[in-house]
């Protein structure tokens, strides 16, 4: 029976196109106990109810609804909304029987009454037995109730509920007798889930992994048949058979947990059943380190085997690193087919069999979260540093027994080991557990405790955190070199350029030292081996040996230096004496006084011109102390021995100056010659606007140019303008004081005009420049504006006055013409005023 059978549907008012359970074709087939929880309408998809039926409406926010029957009768239904608000109006269409989508025909029952409108006490709507009508509405035309249906067995209709207003959901109670197909069911046997839960194996930490969800399947059917199930990923898809996962034994989940939803379909009714379940991933197992590196045990003897025995109880805690060893359970294999099978486990000691590397296989169990994993652990065993014992002697200064020694000079012959660290200490055990207080603190420079001899030990260290201990014997020699036996080096300081400092810093070579320190020791078959060192602490110590004795500069140690001399036999290392016998003194050149950049002057027209050269010493430095060397252009100059020279000649001097102690120093002057200028060519740009003159001479020297003024002011150009008309004289100044030369010119001017007024003052034209010497053959015709001739003369008389035939003439322009001796004819015109 239907009664009873509740429906709940939830309709939000959306107005998205397009959902599933909108249109015909995706109907909701109502099943005996089918559970429709979880829908939501959104809009309309198709409109689907136009013209077919007659209650005048189409579809607002509508869900179908698709109904088999399976045992005929009467068949009706009250749709109550959740919401008691009158205004919240529901209609329905009912199509059938056995209609398809494609051809619905007129709807067989329809209400399209609005509550509001005839004042209902109520917005239920639906069919009945007590009433007769089939179609009622729109508006307040109606109840919202029509007559129920008879029903046939087999029958299937189509159910449309529309909400043109409001956003209520609701609920749907069948009545009558008819009955529906039943579901299928998805009953979980008592004692299983659904549920899956799996570890995040998949080598990520990241709570994602893949799921088979099949294997829920067969829990799902049961003994039932005719039925398949799909998966989807929420309840609405779940309950429209849409978006189902397309490869469910395959599934990764995308958030942990996750809810999925199993539906179960009767293959030949179409009725199902929807149930949740979730995929749930635990906590990856994280195994931090994947390496266990320990030291060669040296078993046997033999230090490099590459074998070791490993404790896996501290590997366990060296793969955990700060993760808790409860929280998992760790075993050891061999192989990973071991680790998988749970077969071969290691004990807690193992001894590898691969030399240097071996993998073996730990599997860690969670209790917690049942999860497993299994890993691969490198077991590497780290060789031994070399340390072999070694003896160093040392040189007793004062005879007591006592003496510094350099614990690291042997480092290289206890230990070849690369990047070896070295520890000392003065026991053994000190050296086996770092014990603090037998450090040696400075092994550069550590005292003996035992008069004559004493062992020390060194802990070689090396990159791998191995270590191996060595003996250091330490001897105390009281053999000395005698120290009557001194020797001095002394030489000059080797400054390069006049303006170094001075430093008192030179070259030495102790070549000839050597030879000196082998003929005073004892007949050996084996040589001895001669250190150089700056201070007696680095000689005992062996510590800040000069690297190289042929060429040692005395650096830090100017002028003057003590150098300690360390003899050992190169047999044992044994040290034969330390000795402060080498002095080295530095000789300082001469401190003369030069500017690179001065040049003296000579003049070459002047032979007996002498210029003197300085050597350049201080004064108040007595020159009796120095010797003095002149060379001119590389060639010595016999004879010229004086601090000073006398030079009349052009070239480059050097004079070399020497102390008493044999050093030098070298100056170099440089002397050049001038002389006066000569004239090639004067430039004369005349009856212009803008008279100019332009001097071109050569020489040798250094020229300054003056006109008109013989005693300057000297211009460095050799160009003049703004020249009045006349005779000039050029003066050619030598800066070097070898003379000046000049010459006279002639820079040729006519006056605009004259005032022939008998006041003394331009009373007469003529024209200017022009004498005996320059252009004195030159003649100038005078003319009137009617070009008539007034006047011949020559430029060098007294000139015309201004009449003709002894009549004066009258204020006005008149023109002339000049025919020059060096064949210029210059035509123009002046005024005579009056």
């Amino acid at each position: 029976m239907t009664k009873n059978v509740l429906l709940i549907l939830f309709l939000f008012l959306a107005f998205i196109k397009s959902h599933a359970q909108s249109d015909c074709s995706d109907a909701i087939i109502v099943c005996g106990n089918t559970n429709l929880e979880g829908l939501t309408v959104t809009g309309i998809g198709t409109q689907e109810l136009s013209a077919l039926n007659t209650c005048s409406s189409e579809e607002n926010n509508s869900i179908w609804l698709r109904i088999s029957i399976k045992k005929g009768g009467t068949l009706g239904f009250n749709l109550v909304p959740e919401s008691t608000d009158i205004r919240e109006d529901f209609d329905f269409f009912v199509f059938g029987p056995n209609e398809t989508c494609n051809a619905l025909g007129q709807a067989i029952r329809c209400s399209t009454t609005n509550p509001a409108s005839t004042r209902q006490n109520n917005n239920y709507t639906g069919m009945n037995e007590l009433e007769s009508d089939t179609a009622e509405g729109p508006g307040n035309n109606g109840n919202s109730f029509v007559k129920w249906l008879t029903v046939a067995d087999g029958d299937s209709y189509f159910l449309v509920i529309d909400r043109p207003i409001g956003n209520s959901n609701f609920s749907i109670q069948w009545t009558g007798t008819a009955t529906f197909n039943s579901s299928p069911t998805s009953n979980v046997p008592t004692g299983e889930t659904l549920n899956i839960v799996q570890c995040d194996s998949d080598g990520t930490a990241d709570f994602s992994t893949t799921f088979d969800l099949t294997k829920n399947t067969p829990i799902i059917i049961g003994n039932q048949t005719g039925v398949n199930v799909s998966y989807h990923k929420d309840q609405n898809d779940a309950t429209t058979s849409i978006n189902p996962i397309l490869n469910p034994t395959s599934f990764t989940n995308s958030q942990n947990p996750q809810s999925l939803f199993a539906r179960i379909t009767n293959t030949i009714t179409g009725c199902f059943t929807t149930s949740e379940f979730n995929v749930q991933v635990n906590e990856y197992i994280n195994i931090p380190a994947t390496e266990s590196v320990i030291c060669d045990d040296a078993k046997d003897g033999n230090d490099s085997n590459g074998k070791a025995t490993f404790d896996l109880n501290k590997v366990t805690a060296e793969i955990l690193n700060a993760q808790s060893s409860t929280d998992y359970i760790l075993k050891y294999f061999i192989s990973q087919n071991d680790a998988e099978t749970d077969r071969n486990e290691l004990g807690p000691l193992f001894y590898n069999t691969n030399p240097h590397q071996q993998d073996i296989y730990v599997k860690a169990f969670s209790p917690a979260t049942l999860c497993v994993a299994i890993s691969k652990i490198n077991l590497t065993v780290m060789p031994l540093p070399l340390a072999n014992n070694v003896t160093i002697v040392q040189c007793d200064e004062d005879s007591d027994g006592f003496s510094a020694f350099n614990l690291t000079i042997k480092n290289n012959e206890i230990s070849s080991t690369t990047s070896a660290k070295f520890t000392y200490y003065t026991s053994l055990i000190g050296a086996e557990i770092e014990d603090s207080e037998k450090l040696i603190v400075d092994p550069v420079a550590f005292i003996n405790t035992t008069a004559g001899s004493m062992q020390v030990w060194t802990r070689v260290e090396n990159t791998n955190s191995c270590i191996k201990i060595a003996q250091i014997n330490l001897l105390v020699s009281t053999t000395q070199i005698p120290t009557s036996f001194t020797r001095l080096l002394s030489t000059c300081d080797d400054l390069t350029t006049i303006n170094d400092d001075r430093d008192g810093v030179t070259t030495f070579n102790f070549s000839s030292i050597n030879v000196d320190i082998n003929s005073i020791l004892p007949s050996a078959t084996t040589p001895y081996s001669i250190q150089y060192f700056n201070n007696e602490a680095d000689a005992l110590s062996e510590n800040n040996a000069i690297q190289n004795p042929s060429k040692y500069r005395n650096e830090g140690y100017p002028n003057e230096q003590i150098i300690w001399v360390r003899v050992e036999s190169t047999a044992d290392n044994t040290c034969y004496g330390i000795s402060p016998l080498l002095k080295l003194i530095v000789n300082p050149k001469p401190v003369i006084e030069d500017d690179p950049e001065e040049t003296k002057i000579v003049c070459s027209n002047l032979p007996a011109f002498y210029i003197t050269l300085e050597s350049g010493l201080p004064s108040g430095i007595g020159s009796t102390n120095y010797t003095y060397s002149w060379i001119k252009n590389n060639s010595v100059l016999s004879g010229q021995t004086n601090s000073t020279l006398d030079v009349s000649t052009e070239g480059d001097y050097t004079v070399i100056v020497t102390s008493l102690a044999g050093c030098s120093t070298t100056k170099k002057i440089k002397v050049s010659a001038s002389d006066i200028a000569t004239i090639t060519k004067i430039g004369i740009v005349d009856l212009s606007t803008i008279n100019t003159v332009t001097v071109n001479t050569i020489g040798q020297g250094a020229y300054e140019f003056s006109l008109d003024k013989p005693n300057g002011p000297f211009q460095l150009s050799n160009y003049f303008d703004n020249v009045s008309s006349g005779i000039h004289e050029v003066y050619i100044n030598d800066k070097n004081g070898c003379g000046t030369v000049s010459k006279t010119i002639s820079v040729i001017g006519v006056p605009k005009y004259f005032t022939p007024n008998a006041d003394g003052f331009n009373d007469f034209w003529n024209i200017e420049g022009i004498n005996a010497t320059f252009n004195g053959n030159s003649t100038i015709y005078i003319f009137d504006r009617y070009g008539k001739l007034l006047k011949q003369l020559i430029p060098t008389s007294q000139g015309w006055d201004g009449t003709i035939a002894g009549q004066p003439l009258s204020s006005d322009d008149y023109w002339y013409t000049l025919q020059l001796q060096d064949g210029r004819e210059v035509k123009g015109h002046f005024s005579l005023k009056r």
